[in-house]
């Protein structure tokens, strides 16, 4: 099987082909890696530039041919930071879909690190004992704490190379006058100050000494401290000299040291700024790079979706399921956005319903099918909705998958649902499951699709016996918080769970 691996983050766009083959050995194809700079500012008016959008198409138009070339039967793109804040995110993903024929999907920061940690835990030597995993992106900065080869807690920061530089220092050198300057660097420090403290101290998290990282922005500092010391880690005396030395230096003059990129010139100082604070907030002595990131920890899931399925090639598609309901006369963009608040709630309710994320395939289908029975009629449509997903000829859909997804369709509306009403589920534990995700869809139903005519699902706070949803946006938040009223004793019942619901007005 070949599969292409797309990354879309704020500063580049990283294409992979991977062969994956008999007991799962894994063969490198191709790999690219374009700077488009999507989020270009973004993080000032929370909107992509016309530029950096055309950039990102016409590169994935690119890789699209790359992979039509290679023979790659499945392309599987992510994006991430740029993309999770920016208003237009949701409609640039269409436009990418209508020009490329690439679906991408928008990941939450929590399921970027723990993709990160995966890769990263699978392949590197690790440190003995407790010790950190860190991602500076252009956008945000990933962390993990694990001890061997356990994977303990994760968190994303609103922390990266170039939300910082755009918002703190926004030119090279960072302002004209030395104040300024030294205004700029201080105020950049705060801001990265305040929220690891924010994050990690609620979270209790305790100091390590040796932290591995991963991004392009790590590798370079580590490239130009060997250049200057010798060495393959990067230690925190000699980042902090390195900071000291740089800041103020015009771009000619970051240019002669030795080791810098000039692709890099541009973000280095904010970027060597992000590290030093974590490092010191952390107690870390050093970090060591590794060349592993997001796209390994994609190849991984994946290569793990297959082995679940025996190693089988072909599993049914998303893709499928929207054109059937497309014939009927369904809206796909309004279905993906529905998909895409689905998604979402999965992501961050993961630490109560500690589903593995291959069950959000099928929770995306009962979102996109759920309502198909209403082309018959619109009284008891969930009835003809089983109907017509059970008997319908879903590529390589098995039977046990298209009777789950048939009553996900059926039960979504059935406010009554007793455990002998169960009995086509084999087995407690997949009869828990199954309630899980039915409990999920009906609140992700109430949420509605993720677009500007609805709230967004902004945060999930989960403690002691409660979850708290928050939700963001102008419009209809009465309506959608009234929904999940009446349509979340399922969800409490299941995880014996309170839930509360309110909003904010942005």
């Amino acid at each position: 099987m070949r599969i292409g691996i797309i990354d879309l983050g704020t500063n580049s766009v990283r294409f992979d082909v991977q062969w994956i083959g008999p007991a799962h050995r894994v063969r490198q194809l191709h790999r690219e890696k374009i700077m488009v700079r999507l989020g270009q500012g973004v993080f000032l008016r929370q909107r992509l530039d016309p530029s950096a959008k055309r950039r990102t198409i016409d590169a994935l138009i690119q890789f699209r041919r790359t992979a039509s070339r290679l023979r790659v039967s499945k392309i599987i793109a992510f994006g991430t930071s740029a993309l999770r804040e920016a208003v237009d995110g949701e409609s640039f993903v269409q436009e990418v879909q209508k020009e490329t024929g690439i679906e991408i999907r928008v990941i939450s920061g929590e399921e970027e690190a723990r993709l990160i940690a995966l890769a990263i835990l699978n392949r590197e030597e690790k440190p003995k004992g407790l010790f950190g995993l860190i991602d500076m992106g252009g956008g945000s900065t990933e962390i993990s704490l694990c001890r061997d080869s356990t994977l303990l807690q994760s968190c994303s920061l609103q922390l990266g190379t170039a939300r910082l530089q755009q918002v703190f220092l926004k030119e090279v050198p960072p302002l004209i006058s030395k104040k300024a300057q030294a205004d700029s660097i201080q105020n950049l420090r705060g801001q990265i100050r305040s929220t690891i403290a924010a994050q990690t101290i609620q979270q209790k998290w305790p100091k390590v000494s040796t932290l591995l990282g991963s991004s392009g922005t790590i590798r370079a500092i580590a490239r130009i401290l060997k250049r200057i010391y010798g060495g393959d880690s990067i230690e925190r005396e000699q980042l902090m000299t390195l900071v000291h030395r740089m800041t103020g230096l015009s771009r000619r003059e970051l240019l002669l040291i030795p080791g810098m990129e000039p692709k890099r010139v541009e973000m280095i100082l904010a970027g060597a700024i992000l590290l030093e604070e974590q490092m010191d907030f952390l107690n870390a002595r050093s970090v060591t790079p590794s060349r592993y990131s997001l796209r390994d920890g994609i190849l991984d899931r994946e290569i793990l979706l297959l082995s679940h399925t025996g190693g089988a090639e072909s599993r049914f598609q998303l893709e499928d399921l929207y054109q059937k309901a497309a014939q009927l006369g369904f809206s796909k963009p309004s279905l993906q956005g529905k998909v895409r608040t689905a998604e979402e709630l999965f992501q961050k309710t993961q630490k109560l319903h500690l589903l593995d994320e291959d069950w959000l395939r099928y929770l995306s289908a009962g979102i996109i099918l759920h309502e198909i029975g209403s082309v018959v009629s619109l009284t008891h449509f969930e009835a003809h909705s089983y109907y017509m997903v059970r008997h319908a000829d879903f590529l390589a859909m098995e039977n046990w998958e298209s009777e789950w997804i048939a009553q996900l369709c059926l039960k979504a509306g059935d406010p009554t649902i007793a455990k002998k009403d169960l009995g086509f589920v084999p087995g407690k534990k997949s009869r828990m499951t199954f309630l899980k995700l039915l409990a999920l869809m009906r609140i992700a139903e109430a949420l509605g699709p993720r677009s500007a005519s609805f709230p967004t699902l902004k945060k999930v706070t989960i403690r002691d016996q409660q979850v708290k949803m928050t939700l963001n946006g102008r419009r209809s938040q009465d309506l959608t918080v009234l929904r999940i009223q009446q349509k979340k004793a399922l969800f409490e019942e299941v995880f014996k769970i309170t839930l509360t619901t309110n909003g904010i007005r942005s």
